[in-house]
């Protein structure tokens, strides 16, 4: 069976059908979450969105209205919103299903009006009826406007928004908005001293650190060469005993 057009069961009609312990076949509610997002945190500013019409809205287009509004405050401020679904489908929607297509009318030329079995949930709801609620920051308001907007075409009747400041409430300043500057502070007299040298004499002791940079590297050249000549002329005196004992053993023998 396709999927019939929300016309059918916005007209309020008839008794209210509730009692789901006595039915059998209900397909399970479509409305995921009736809390979305950071609900631990206050908000200044919440968005309602009521009915201006009674009737009746099903579960898919309560559903419909979450997720756009879901899609758009995900991305302008992620974890800084809190979306309410403020009413549960309770009414059974019912439907005397009848066979479609060439040559229905002889198949099931039965009941009109009949009982009919479950095929959705609704929610009756009369004029001014709260349907969902949107809470976020003041940072935030063109993003929530524009995610109602796209919310309240998913809805079966004209509706309107209503907005609710909390003037008392003071919010709290994001770490990431107001980045803390970290600022070096000077060591005591640093000041005083770069106010006492002018800028010629900065240069004077880095031309001195250089020559002295040199003069350490030169005396320890010379240091590390004395050492190598005092090692060779042991050398030289061993060699020169070796070569002495050698004729005195030739004249011994």
């Amino acid at each position: 069976m396709t999927r019939k057009p929300n016309r059918m069961y916005r007209e309020i009609e008839g008794q209210i059908y509730t009692r789901t312990e006595y039915m059998g076949g209900i397909p399970h509610c479509r409305i995921t979450q009736f809390d979305t997002g950071n609900v631990h945190q206050r908000y200044k500013f919440q968005f309602t969105i009521r009915t201006e019409e009674a009737g009746n809205v099903q579960d898919r287009a309560l559903e419909a209205a979450r997720v756009s509004i879901v899609r758009v405050m995900d991305k302008a401020a992620s974890n800084n919103f809190h979306i309410k679904v403020r009413r549960y489908p309770h009414s059974i929607l019912r439907e005397h299903k009848m066979a479609t297509g060439a040559g229905a009318d002889r198949i099931s030329d039965g009941m009109r009006g009949a009982f009919g079995k479950p095929v959705g949930h609704a929610v009756r709801a009369q004029i001014n009826e709260p349907l969902i609620t949107l809470s976020c920051r003041s940072e935030n308001i063109p993003e929530a406007k524009e995610a109602l907007r796209k919310a309240s075409c998913k809805l079966p009747m004209p509706v309107r928004i209503e907005v609710v400041e909390h003037r008392d409430m003071v919010e709290e300043i994001r770490a990431a908005a107001v980045a803390p500057l970290v600022e070096e502070t000077p060591k005591p007299g640093a000041a005083e001293a770069a106010a006492a040298t002018p800028e010629g004499a900065e240069a004077a002791p880095a031309a001195d650190a250089k020559k002295d940079g040199k003069k350490d590297l030169k005396a320890g050249g010379k240091k590390e060469e004395a050492p190598a000549g005092k090692k060779a002329e042991p050398a030289k005196a061993e060699a020169a005993g070796a070569k002495g004992a050698a004729p005195a053993a030739k004249k011994g023998k």
